[in-house]
């Protein structure tokens, strides 16, 4: 188990979880889909990019056009859309902090305290993750990890599990509370989603 250790924003390496086939939205790339006229990218970056400048782009299509942003982009190494959790090892592949925080593309009100929540809660527990919770719910791709746990999620995969959460538990995450920030979970699924985003953006 880790020892209870300061951990510093430099450690950490955010990936933006981008590479999924958006079927519930007729096939569509979440990340370029516009709100108030932009791709949903440039309003999560906005947020995301004020706490961090480590960032990587997990994508599986339209690599260019998330490579305009300046940062890596990354594709799964294995085939077929097999899920966050692919993207979330060719993450780590390409990560060289000691820590990686992972959210995704199609939630793009992610909180201004999101980074310094994850880590000071890391900091104060002797397990190799944390996971964001809503209400006594797990949000699973909103979770922060050492490196180090990119072995047992390559075992984990190899055996043919894909539930970002079954890893997670497996690894012994511990929960970190987001309630009083709900709009971080509000993502885009639907055509209403994206309206409810605007709605929200201009706030």
């Amino acid at each position: 188990m880790r020892k209870q250790t300061h951990i510093s924003t430099e450690e950490i390496t955010v990936l933006i979880l981008a590479g999924g086939r958006g079927s519930r939205m007729g096939g569509c790339d979440k990340g370029l889909v516009p709100v108030l006229g932009k791709p949903t990218i440039d309003h999560l970056l906005k947020r995301i990019g004020v706490q961090s400048q480590r960032i990587i782009i997990s994508a599986n299509r339209n690599l260019e056009q998330y490579a305009r942003y300046g940062y890596p982009v990354v594709r799964d190494t294995m085939g077929g859309f097999a899920g966050p959790l692919a993207g979330i090892l060719a993450g780590f592949s390409a990560c060289d902090t000691a820590f990686m925080l992972t959210l995704p593309v199609d939630a793009p009100l992610v909180s201004a305290d999101y980074l310094e929540r994850m880590k000071r809660s890391l900091e104060h527990s002797d397990k190799p993750a944390c996971v964001a919770e809503f209400e006594g719910q797990l949000e699973p791709v909103f979770c922060l990890a050492e490196h180090g746990t990119s072995r047992a999620l390559e075992t984990y995969l190899a055996a043919g599990h894909r539930s970002v959460q079954g890893w997670l538990n497996g690894i012994g995450a511990t929960r970190v509370n987001f309630s009083d920030v709900p709009e971080q979970f509000v993502n885009l699924n639907r055509a209403r989603d994206q309206r409810r985003l605007e709605t929200l953006l201009r706030r």
